[in-house]
C-alpha cells in the first residue's frame, strides 16, 4: 500500500469550484467592459461637439452670428458644399460623419442642450452634453468662447 493516496473530491465540490471560478470571471471582467463602453460613448460624443462647434465657426463666419437650434445647424451643414463638409468636420469615434448624427448623444439619444447670447459686445453660446461628457463654449466668461470643456 502506497503511503500516497490519490485525493477524491466530490464531484458536486468540484462542479460548485468551476460555477464559482466562471462567476469570480465574469464579476471580473464586467467592469472591465462598462469602462470600456462608457469609454466609447465619451469619445464619440466629444467627437460631435467638436464638429458642432465646427458648425458654429463656420456659421458665425458665414452668417455673422451663432445658430440657435441644433436642428437648424445640421440643416446649415447640408447648405455647405462636400468639400467643405469633408474638409472641416472630423470623423465620429463610431461611424463616418453624417451631420444627423449631431443631433442626439451617443449613449441616452438626448439632444444637445444649445444657448445662444448675441446680444452682449462678445456673442457666446454653450453646448451641453446631457449625459455629462462635457461642454463647449460659455454663457458668463469671456476666455471660454468656443472652448471646450475637456480641453483645458
Amino acid at each position: 500500500m502506497s503511503v500516497y493516496q490519490e485525493a477524491k473530491g466530490s464531484p458536486i465540490l468540484k462542479g460548485i469550484i468551476v460555477l464559482l471560478s466562471l462567476a469570480l470571471l465574469y464579476v471580473l471582467y464586467e467592469p472591465y467592459k462598462i469602462r470600456e463602453e462608457e469609454e466609447r460613448f465619451r469619445a464619440e460624443s466629444r467627437a460631435r461637439m467638436i464638429n458642432l462647434r465646427q458648425a458654429q465657426l463656420l456659421h458665425i463666419g458665414y452668417r455673422g452670428r451663432y445658430n440657435t437650434s441644433v436642428d437648424s445647424l445640421v440643416q446649415f451643414i447640408y447648405t455647405l458644399h462636400d468639400t467643405i463638409r469633408t474638409s472641416y468636420f472630423r470623423p465620429l469615434v463610431m461611424s463616418p460623419f453624417v451631420p444627423e448624427s449631431l443631433l442626439h448623444t451617443p449613449k441616452s439619444w438626448k439632444p444637445y442642450a444649445l444657448q445662444v447670447v448675441d446680444t452682449t459686445a462678445i456673442m457666446k453660446y454653450l453646448l451641453e452634453d446631457p449625459d455629462g461628457y462635457g461642454s463647449v463654449g460659455s454663457l458668463t466668461d469671456d476666455a471660454r468662447v468656443n472652448k471646450a470643456s475637456w480641453e483645458e
